[in-house]
């Protein structure tokens, strides 16, 4: 029997529901606000979808997952799909799709920087979308989010960019990493993972980074960010009980201040582990003996390792 055409209508809602995990009534609100997807029609008027309808709809809902809206998703799919670079079924391989799959985590870096210092944020959402249907977030944190952040810290260091356009770039790659780790997969149980910058501390990109790649792996997080006072962290320690804590400055003068957190935060059974990382201690590498606890080591992906074995100890 010759296999039907990817794009023949031969699914009716139900199915598609079923294998997409998408509700009826989600589908016909995307139908009525943006003519997405395009279902065909029987003779009674119901509803049908072929093979490539389905694969488009996963991929929305990909995307929807890693914090696009419903809008810039659609507006994303069609945009990828006519560029080429939309595996669909039943589709051979074209060149464009092959250059898009081979493109450099350098040149994917390279074309962020310039569409967010220009301020062209759909292109910027457009851009995601693609580069999330060939790599995971996990693998766009480390090797294009981190770096595109830190480029854009030197423009505004070097005077290439202002504060406002700086504000807007770093902001837009800030609220990606906060919605990938609040729509990371189930938490396994258990109390979170804390997660603060020092005191004084206002630079949180790699604190992000870290509990993106926490979430992704399913760790509980408690995520609270910038410029924490000690005394406030051993409130907050006091009323969640995590198992721990990490504690992240970037500057000589912030990682000095981590050295007074025994003074705060109680130590012994039942209390927290408190790990500690940053680029002051990679930079001053005698502030790594300067603050009590562990240190997590020189590279996210280094502190990650050592968190996870960290907290897999605590449940022993």
């Amino acid at each position: 029997m010759e296999k039907s055409d990817s794009g023949s209508p031969l699914y009716n809602i139900g199915v598609v529901t079923r294998v997409t995990g998408i509700p009826v009534a989600t589908l016909h609100a995307w139908e009525r606000r943006y003519g997405f997807p395009e279902a065909q029609r029987t003779a009674g008027g119901h509803r049908l979808y072929s093979e490539k309808d389905i694969a488009r709809l996963r991929w929305v809902k990909s995307q929807l997952e890693s914090g696009l809206t419903v809008s810039r998703a659609v507006i994303a799919v069609r945009a990828v799909e006519e560029s080429g670079r939309l595996f669909l079924p039943g589709e051979p391989e074209t060149s464009a799709r092959a250059e898009s799959s081979s493109m450099s985590f350098t040149s994917l870096r390279a074309t962020l920087l310039n569409v967010l210092t220009h301020h062209n944020l759909p292109r910027a959402d457009q851009l995601m979308g693609e580069m999330l249907a060939f790599y995971s977030p996990e693998d766009l944190t480390m090797e294009v989010i981190g770096p595109t952040l830190n480029a854009i810290g030197e423009a505004w260091e070097q005077g290439h960019l202002t504060v406002a356009s700086e504000h807007l770039a770093t902001n837009y790659l800030r609220h990606r990493l906060l919605m990938w780790m609040v729509t990371g997969p189930t938490p396994r149980p258990g109390n979170p993972i804390v997660l603060a910058c020092a005191p004084g501390e206002w630079h949180e990109g790699s604190l992000l980074m870290l509990g993106v790649l926490l979430r992704r792996q399913g760790w509980p997080v408690a995520y609270l960010g910038q410029n924490v006072p000690l005394s406030d962290l051993a409130n907050f320690i006091e009323n969640i009980h995590p198992p721990l804590v990490v504690l992240v400055a970037m500057s000589e003068e912030h990682a000095r201040a981590l050295a007074e957190w025994p003074r705060w935060i109680r130590q012994g059974n039942g209390q927290p582990i408190v790990s500690f990382g940053g680029r002051a201690f990679v930079l001053h590498p005698e502030l790594q003996g300067a603050v009590p606890g562990i240190y997590l080591g020189d590279t996210i992906p280094a502190g990650l390792a050592n968190l996870v074995q960290l907290v897999q100890r605590t449940e022993k």
